[in-house]
């Protein structure tokens, strides 16, 4: 009798953990297209000597509720909403909510997304603010945070809301966030057993450094990665990147031999090298290639995988140069069967014809190319 229940014990273990990895990529096919929504992770529009929590205006974000149901009739089926909780949580133990307004509104928009029939992604965002604050980023602050999201957001329907642990750690070393990352993934499978955690790695989520990586034991787990290569198109003119970028005005997509010159403030640096192998960066072949070899991993360890952002900045680039950058990465995606999430739905990233709140023409093809398999 023992050593049957012991076999009973260890082939219960097996198919329930086959049936978690399999929960993970049942979730990740309904993922598909998936779009950003920014506004409650825009922290800099707060001040330092309030930890940047008197950022959101209650006004504002109740009116850009309804816009989940635009999302929604635009096509997307996912919606993740990067949410800057660490404003509104004390910097020091017992890590008590020092503000509930922007936890009620954070609530109300994830039950706004799911009466679009939208799946959520539930995003921590900029937990640590701009590095101004060192108390922000500490691991057990990060793990706290996750215990009361997890508490707040567990009754929801783990088919369509998910947890995605911290966006784009960086400024951490590859040893050092895994280990926080188990430590919140324990946190909150005590709390919220059934949802799909959405993780990264270090380097801002890093498509390298995930493939550089190995899965967490956690089998119910969608690894995510972000691209917004080639760096210097989809970021140029971008002033909160510095080092050069924000200089950067006109290049086409993809390279026509006629790039700007490296701005002297760059020369030297790694921009000048992004600049130097742009003809060759912006090739269709390369970028199938990098994303390739993200699906490769997947399909390696199999895990799922999704392309949390990508996209482009639109302020000093042309809508055709954009789109044509949008297609050859949704095309890719699509013939890879990666589910992703365009950066983002109406700010400086958008797909709006400019000067409307229409997605444009060319904008639309690219998205339709997702759906072209050749």
């Amino acid at each position: 009798m023992k050593r049957t229940a012991f076999v009973f014990l260890i082939l219960n273990f097996a198919f329930s953990n086959l049936f978690s990895q399999s929960v993970a990529h049942r979730r990740a096919e309904t993922m598909k297209l998936g779009m950003n929504f920014s506004y409650l992770d825009n922290y800099w529009n707060g001040t330092k000597e309030k930890q940047f929590s008197d950022f959101l205006k209650s006004e504002e974000a109740l009116k850009r509720e309804s816009k989940f149901a635009d999302i929604a009739k635009a096509g997307f089926k996912t919606v993740r909403v990067p949410i800057c909780f660490s404003a509104w949580m004390e910097l020091k133990q017992p890590y008590n909510w020092r503000d509930t307004k922007g936890l009620e509104i954070a609530d109300s928009w994830v039950k706004a997304a799911l009466a679009s029939n939208l799946n959520v992604i539930v995003d921590l965002h900029h937990s640590e603010f701009d590095g101004s604050i060192p108390e922000a980023i500490k691991p057990e602050r990060i793990v706290s945070l996750w215990l009361r999201i997890a508490e707040r957001y567990k009754h929801t329907d783990p088919e369509k809301v998910f947890f995605e642990l911290r966006n784009e750690p960086h400024d951490i070393s590859a040893e050092a966030w895994r280990r926080e990352a188990s430590e919140i993934i324990k946190v909150v499978r005590k709390i919220a057993p059934k949802h799909t955690l959405i993780v990264g790695f270090h380097e801002w989520n890093g498509r390298k450094q995930m493939i550089e990586s190995q899965p967490f034991e956690d089998s119910n787990i969608i690894y995510t990665f972000h691209y917004y290569d080639p760096f210097v198109f989809t970021h140029q003119g971008a002033s909160w990147v510095g080092f050069g970028v924000q200089d950067l005005r006109n290049i086409p997509f993809p390279a026509n031999g006629k790039e700007n010159k490296t701005p002297d403030g760059s020369k030297g640096s790694w921009v000048e090298g992004n600049i130097n192998a742009y003809a060759e960066d912006s090739k269709a072949e390369k970028m199938f290639a990098d994303l390739k070899a993200a699906k490769d991993w997947s399909i390696k360890n199999k895990v799922p995988i999704f392309l949390g952002e990508f996209g482009s900045f639109g302020q000093f680039s042309t809508i055709e140069d954009r789109c044509r950058h949008a297609e050859t990465v949704y095309s890719a995606l699509g013939k890879l069967g990666i589910p992703n999430a365009w950066w983002e739905w109406d700010q400086g990233f958008t797909m709006f014809k400019p000067g409307t709140t229409s997605i444009s023409e060319c904008m639309q093809k690219a998205i339709d190319s997702y759906y072209t398999k050749k």
